[in-house]
């Protein structure tokens, strides 16, 4: 990584830890202003010190490393409503210097991940318009790492904007565009694409809608131009447990390369979602299958999956990619327990080499209220790759967290957490294994408004 690159990642995460330490102590005594547009949120600043220990199998011999480590951290996530105004946050980072006990070497790692959302939608108004920003560790060059601050990490930005007609008393006719642009180092930087489309809809009954939507798609990806033109059937019905949507139709993409050389592809497409869901807990089962790639990805406005968003990911070329998705929260699993759980696995089958790659995650995340004071905390997750074989995991990686928390007064806590990280790889790569033992005094706040 460059200065360059290192320090803008460094001003970032700084600005986002200084940020949250101002909301943590200011947030709390506007609390009662700031209720009426509310829905959650909750933030923290911590300051911590800990020791790393890992061991890399070279496979004749076992190198271990112990490193002592001191570093602060943030947090801030929720959603927030006025009107027709809506946004949606999660961002957390961490910024730590350790030292080598070997040789007495001193490092700095930071890492930042998250999301927001902003959306303007007013029924009585014809316009709506839409904000986004993401920053994700992607493992293309570096593969899994047990640091999460060895991943690359790449910001993408979008931004839309749609205008609504009524053809009739049951019908919406909708036209928007869309563009995003993403920043980054090297393959990560400067990739954009833009989408212009319509979305028609007609109400069928009090709990079903039906409709058409048409987009067309242009991308600039590594010297390569792709436009991909889409429609699609969708159907919607609310039931009085959930939510059942469906649809089908077909992609059509054609690039044109560096070399002259130009390409013609096209896709059956479609998804299929059902999801159940209680004043305590929320299941959804969903299969998609999508012609698209990473830059295309950046203007097809697909909200974030803020309580299930991957730890890494992988930017592709053009691909027709077919995957499944299970995800399971609840907040009341017994008296002062909760629960979220996931698991997706997607097939990628690459339209410009014919490759077909496998990508698989799941976790699982546990709370427990031991007293009104103390909890307790278990995370779990897991990727992993592979290739043509869908049995034979390339390359994968676990991490367990386990923490406990006293709260010391209403904002201020104290926490212990373990954190162990393995890497498997059946490629040339060492296997890895890495504990990390921290003690966390932290400073937060928390809000929730009445709707």
């Amino acid at each position: 990584m460059d200065c360059t690159a290192g320090n803008a990642k460094k001003y970032s995460l700084i600005t986002l830890c200084l940020g949250v330490t101002c909301a943590a102590w200011s947030l709390t005594a506007s609390a009662q202003g700031l209720s009426d547009d509310v829905k959650t949120l909750s933030g923290s600043a911590s300051v911590f010190t800990g020791i790393t220990h890992t061991r890399t199998d070279r496979g004749t011999h076992t190198d271990t490393n112990t490193e002592p480590s001191i570093g602060v951290s943030g947090r801030i996530g929720g959603s927030l409503e006025r009107g027709a105004n809506a946004l949606a946050l999660q961002y957390g980072g961490t910024l730590e210097t350790s030292r080598d006990t070997a040789d007495g070497g001193q490092t700095s790692n930071s890492s930042i991940t998250g999301a927001s959302r902003y959306d303007y939608f007013d029924p009585g108004s014809r316009f709506d318009f839409n904000l986004g920003h993401t920053v994700r560790s992607v493992r293309d060059d570096t593969g899994f790492v047990v640091n999460p601050s060895s991943y690359d990490t790449r910001n993408t930005l979008s931004a839309g904007a749609g205008v609504r007609f009524y053809p009739g008393a049951l019908s919406t006719l909708r036209f928007f565009g869309q563009a995003g642009r993403s920043f980054g180092e090297g393959n990560l930087d400067n990739q954009d694409s833009y989408t212009v489309g319509s979305e028609f809809s007609r109400r069928l009954s009090t709990r079903s809608t039906g409709g058409l939507n048409v987009s067309r798609s242009w991308s600039d990806e590594r010297d390569t131009d792709i436009t991909i033109d889409s429609a699609q059937l969708v159907y919607n019905l609310q039931l009085e447990n959930g939510n059942f949507s469906i649809g089908a139709g077909g992609s059509w993409a054609e690039t044109d390369y560096a070399d002259g050389s130009t390409g013609d592809y096209e896709a059956v497409t479609g998804f299929a979602e059902r999801s159940w869901e209680t004043t305590d807990w929320r299941t959804a089962v969903k299969y998609n299958r999508s012609m698209s790639d990473s830059a295309t990805d950046l203007s097809l406005n697909m909200p974030p999956v803020f309580s299930f968003m991957p730890d890494s990911i992988r930017l592709r070329d053009l691909v027709v990619k077919d995957s499944v998705m299970i995800t399971h929260q609840n907040l009341r699993l017994c008296n002062g327990c909760s629960l979220g759980m996931y698991a997706e696995g997607s097939v990628l089958e690459s339209q410009v080499s014919g490759d077909t790659t496998h990508e698989y995650r799941g976790g699982v995340n546990l709370g427990y209220q031991l007293t009104n004071l103390q909890r307790l905390n278990f995370g779990y997750s897991w990727q992993g790759d592979a290739d043509d074989d869908a049995d034979v995991i390339v390359e994968q990686i676990h991490r367990i967290s386990t923490g406990w928390t006293r709260q010391l007064d209403e904002n201020t806590s104290f926490g212990v957490q373990l954190i162990q990280s393995y890497l498997r790889s059946d490629s040339t790569r060492d296997d890895q294994d890495q504990f990390e033992l921290r003690f966390i005094l932290s400073r937060g706040f928390s809000m929730s408004g009445q709707r």
